[in-house]
């Protein structure tokens, strides 16, 4: 019970919640984000959430946040019910401290508020969630599961079948896009955009972005520095540099979650130095677990698949057109998700950061920012791509992304981050798609259905 009224300090009085290290933490910031992947419709149902994210990427302090709000409604504070798992070490333990919770409450018709934080950490939590549901029922219960891994969070929450109570409930929480970033530190505009990539659309929008490029353009600077990250944003803009004790952390994530899934910090080091001397360039497995050390194809297909299940990176595979679809045997392109992370691994791989290419950052940023617009499921993890690909000709002529809706909707998008555009740059789009984009560094031009723009109006655009 002292455990239960550690982690619950709100039962003996709902302020205490302002005491919480997490709540604490963010009336020191000076820019604070409320995700709103969960609206007070959600939190009425019965349910049982998942919220997926990388670590340090806030899905703690949402929980948080969430539990604040509910106390602000009037709601018996005993009913919110919150347990970090990560010194739980089976599902039966788990179930045990559920049953030490439930007997403290009084059995009534009010809703109750279950938020597990870090569940993957507990070995078959889902056991226990399945033997609550089936032996108390779901009625008046919400509960919200957090965790670091699509991979574990997915495999768990299949094994639940008909005990989710809604259809879409899975949340992912990301870092900051860049116009959320830029948004939050002081650049908002006004455009006319739907959520669709279409060159009408565009078009109309370039006299708003033309007016804001250079504000823009600060904006990426800093941008590239920080990314989405709420503390290092922080820490980025209180001192004008990310503070020393911000990197140790990350880094420090980075190789927690390594070891919970039973990885060699070797390995994995040698493969992200590997991912790094490949940026924007087409690689085989074969190939980059040779560069990681030779390693097995096998082993490195494993690791790849746990940092992209960790939502740390993503791969694309070649577009093959007459399929409409991947091509799983052809080679692959890899990048780290966000921005801040080329600033964690460089220091991880003792890789200077002035030596990784700019452009080839902001071509990964490009297809992030893609994937989080048109992916359907990529709260599953960033290892099952089904949208986004890269395209190579028989006479190996490239094109770094494709953005496939459909047959009838395929879109090229080709990042040249240079000075000075010339036609040659766009004349795969144009002989092989006939229309497409060009992200630039810094030129606005328009040719009949070619679109070129600036990366940071092409990111802002993208939300």
């Amino acid at each position: 019970m002292d455990e239960l009224l550690l982690q619950n300090p709100w039962w003996e009085d709902k302020n205490n919640i302002e005491a919480d290290v997490h709540i604490k933490k963010l009336k020191g910031c000076k820019y604070v984000y409320e995700p709103k992947l969960f609206r007070s419709s959600d939190l009425g149902k019965d349910a049982v959430y998942t919220l997926r994210g990388a670590r340090q990427v806030g899905k703690t302090t949402l929980v948080k946040l969430i539990i604040k709000d509910l106390l602000g409604k009037s709601i018996n504070p005993r009913n919110i019910f919150y347990y970090s798992m990560d010194l739980i070490k089976d599902d039966k333990e788990l179930f045990e401290i559920f049953i030490s919770w439930y007997q403290t409450i009084k059995e009534d018709k009010k809703r109750k508020y279950i938020l597990f934080d870090e569940a993957t950490f507990v070995k078959n939590w889902e056991k226990s969630i399945k033997h609550i549901v089936d032996t108390f029922g779901l009625e008046n219960k919400t509960f919200i599961l957090t965790g670091s891994s699509a991979i574990d969070l997915r495999r768990g929450s299949e094994r639940l079948p008909g005990r989710r109570g809604v259809a879409s409930p899975d949340k992912l929480l990301l870092p900051l896009s860049f116009r959320e970033f830029c948004n939050l530190t002081g650049l908002k505009i006004s455009l006319e955009y739907d959520g669709e990539i279409k060159l009408d659309i565009i078009k109309k929008n370039i006299p708003e972005l033309k007016i804001y490029q250079n504000k823009l353009d600060l904006f990426l600077d800093k941008y590239l520095i920080c990314g989405g990250f709420l503390e290092s944003i922080n820490s980025h803009f209180s001192s004008d540099a990310i503070s020393e004790e911000t990197f140790e952390r990350y880094i420090s994530v980075i190789f927690t979650e390594i070891e919970k899934v039973k990885k060699s910090r070797i390995i994995s080091k040698n493969i992200f130095s590997a991912i790094m001397d490949s940026l924007g360039s087409t690689i085989s497995w074969n190939k980059l677990a040779r560069k990681s050390g030779g390693i097995s194809t096998n082993t490195l297909i494993d690791y790849v698949n746990t940092f992209s299940d960790s939502f740390t990176l993503y791969y694309m595979e070649h577009f093959n057109m007459n399929k409409q679809a991947g091509n799983p045997a052809k080679e692959k392109k890899l990048y780290f998700f966000d921005p801040f992370y080329y600033y964690i691994i460089s220091r991880i791989i003792s890789l200077p950061y002035i030596k990784i290419s700019k452009s080839s950052i902001i071509e990964s940023l490009i297809g992030s920012h893609l994937i989080r617009n048109f992916e359907q499921r990529i709260y599953q993890g960033f290892s099952n791509i089904e949208k986004i690909f890269y395209w190579k000709s028989s006479k190996g002529k490239e094109i770094d992304f494709i953005l496939h809706r459909s047959r009838n909707n395929i879109i090229p998008i080709e990042v040249k981050y240079q000075n000075v555009i010339n036609p040659i740059d766009y004349i795969t789009i144009k002989n092989s798609f006939k229309k497409g984009i060009v992200v630039s560094k810094n030129i606005f031009l328009l040719e009949k259905d070619i679109v070129i723009l600036p990366s940071s109006s092409f990111l802002y655009l993208l939300n």
